[in-house]
């Protein structure tokens, strides 16, 4: 009887052991997760970096806007298609 119980203890303690293991690595918060999440970050992070860069340009681009007529003129002539009076105009014909 006692060697029947020392060898359901040390089975169920082999269990726990186990199922310890499991959880510890592949559970709700376990190993997998952490890795999952860290990388995660990473990526996030790579993304605030990529917009943080993205605000300085637009915010080099309004100052310029601000302070240099030349610059303004330059965007009003080629993205607006603006121009003074006096100038001539070409149009080119397009292959259909």
């Amino acid at each position: 009887m006692k060697i029947y119980k020392r060898t359901m203890m040390k089975i169920f303690f082999a269990i726990e052991i186990v199922f310890f293991i499991g959880v510890y690595l592949f559970g709700g918060n376990g190993l997998q997760y952490l890795s999952y999440l860290r990388s995660e970050n990473k990526a996030l992070f790579c993304d605030v970096e990529h917009l943080k860069k993205e605000v300085d340009a637009l915010e080099k681009q309004i100052a310029e806007w601000t302070s240099n007529d030349f610059y303004k003129e330059k965007i009003a002539r080629e993205k607006l298609q603006m121009s003074r009076k006096g100038d001539e105009i070409y149009f080119l014909e397009r292959d259909r």
